[in-house]
């Protein structure tokens, strides 16, 4: 969500700096033509063009990024893995939410979730136990082995074998 943030703040940073620059060049401009200074209506030229085309372009992603982090507080902070709910809980559509997931995962806004069926999210499990092979005694054969006790799936034996978990 970190990173997410950073983004969102640094978009509103650029958008305002844009909004900003569109005023000070109209400015710019008037006092550039009128004093005779054709650097500052050069300055204030580009200043209102940025302004004016890229300003409503850079609010328009600061939007879309608040719909962004709104999506990814609902799960990381409100612990909601259904998309359903998550569509109920923002007044979106589910098919909006699934989008919206996606593309956080995409991006590695959203890690340590499975997207399961395209309908919720499954917390990675990191602790799991680790497959240990074993050669079966009796019969040689190579065995995976997850659990403290199990039998040979080839001549059947029974086996106490421990396996070992991630550090």
């Amino acid at each position: 969500m970190k990173k997410l943030k950073q983004s969102h703040t640094k978009t509103l940073i650029f958008a305002l700096l844009l909004s900003i620059g569109f005023v000070l060049g109209i400015l710019g401009i008037i006092f550039g033509a009128v004093n005779g200074m054709t650097w500052l209506l050069v300055i204030g030229i580009i200043a209102t063009v940025m302004g004016f085309y890229g300003a409503p372009l850079v609010w328009i992603r600061y939007g879309e990024q608040s719909s962004y982090l709104a999506v990814l507080e609902c799960i990381e902070i409100d612990n909601i893995f259904v998309l359903d709910d998550i569509a109920n809980n923002l007044g979106k559509k589910p098919r909006e939410i699934l989008g919206r997931v996606n593309y956080l995962i995409s991006k590695r806004y959203l890690t340590g979730y499975l997207l399961v069926d395209q309908k919720y999210l499954k917390p990675i499990e990191e602790n799991k136990e680790v497959v240990v092979t074993h050669k079966c005694p009796y019969c040689g054969a190579t065995l995976s082995v997850g659990e403290n006790i199990s039998s040979c799936e080839y001549c059947g034996a029974k086996l106490k074998i421990h396996s070992k978990k991630k550090a």
